[in-house]
């Protein structure tokens, strides 16, 4: 386990170790653990370039308001959307593109409880929000993380670590047995991450778990319960330091830790020789893309073991070409 002291000892190193600026975008900011994240980012940088999305306007202007006090010399855009919708996804990261030439981090937190209901656009409710709008966010801004002078990551928090069988002939999970869903899903986030990995081996990916977060938000609770199962939940201001920590720690490098020119570092935050690299999922140290459970530990063997098993089923191919297939079918583009 990788201990609070050694999370908030790196976290510290933030300012001296990465640059001034870092751009940021947080799909999903105004809900619990997005919240908490994006606030301990704002406290720990220096002049940091953010965007935030949610759907609440008042609760975009709260927290901005928020975000100002916490940092004054910050620059914070809020976005009201609703990225259950792959066509706002496209608008929201065209915009971004047009303000931006890089940005060092983008992280991930959309949720819904939402069952048996389709978007306006066909697609199932509940992976439209969690899955096909993350990755399409992914893929749409890639272009703007390789190019980034120092950080390049990517963290999108749902249910690491719980990887296991995959229904190849339901990806979108309409049909799957409930008690199935959790380790179906899981594995769909972090085979995806593994196809963009093979794609942009300067950047990092993460997938995160990040356990029962103490909020008020009866949603929230209502979600991590069904989807997690009942644990010992820890405070918003442990969960955020802990995100930080796995959004801009040199324990989860890219494979490559240079990019592509081999010009600079992208890696993060030097990391303590006590807390070392993380295993990939593919049981590697330092290999780019990374599932990682709420104390910061890397996937059990049993977890790899499952993976490598989709993987020899084929399953990572067929799962990028149904995603590439869906946003093809909604959008007319793999990517904008």
């Amino acid at each position: 386990m990788v201990s609070l002291e050694q999370v908030q000892s790196s976290n510290a190193r933030i300012a001296s170790s990465l640059p001034d600026g870092l751009v940021a975008v947080f799909l999903g900011g105004t809900g619990a653990v997005g919240q908490a994240t994006l606030k301990q980012f704002t406290k720990l940088t220096v002049r940091p370039r953010i965007y935030f999305l949610g759907r609440s306007q008042a609760s975009g202007d709260r927290i901005t308001a928020e975000l100002k006090a916490l940092n004054p010399e910050g620059d914070y855009c809020f976005i009201r959307a609703d990225v259950s919708l792959l066509a706002t996804v496209d608008d929201v990261c065209g915009e971004i593109k047009r303000r931006e030439h890089h940005i060092n981090l983008l992280f991930m937190t959309t949720a819904t409880l939402l069952t048996g209901k389709d978007t306006a656009e066909g697609l199932y409710y509940q992976p439209a929000v969690t899955y096909y709008s993350r990755i399409r966010f992914t893929v749409n801004l890639l272009p703007l993380l390789q190019r980034a002078p120092a950080l390049r990551r990517v963290v999108t928090v749902f249910t690491a670590t719980k990887e296991g069988p995959v229904w190849a002939d339901d990806f979108p999970g309409r049909y799957v047995p409930l008690l199935h869903q959790r380790a179906h899903y899981s594995s769909m986030m972090t085979l995806a991450l593994e196809s963009l990995g093979l794609e942009a081996p300067d950047v990092s990916f993460i997938h995160s778990f990040p356990g029962s977060v103490k909020t008020s938000h009866v949603v929230v609770l209502r979600l991590m319960f069904k989807i997690m199962g009942p644990l010992v939940q820890m405070s918003p201001a442990e969960a955020g330091e802990r995100q930080v920590f796995l959004a801009t720690s040199g324990r989860f490098p890219p494979r490559l830790g240079a990019d592509v020119r081999g010009e600079t570092t992208t890696a993060g935050v030097p990391v303590d020789k006590a807390v070392g690299l993380a295993l990939g999922t593919g049981g590697e140290e330092g290999t780019g893309v990374y599932s990682v459970s709420c104390d910061g530990e890397p996937a059990s063997a049993k977890v790899r073991e499952a993976l490598a098993r989709l993987r020899g089923e084929d399953v990572l191919k067929k799962l990028w070409l149904h995603t590439e297939d869906v946003f093809t079918a909604v959008t007319g583009t793999t990517f904008v």
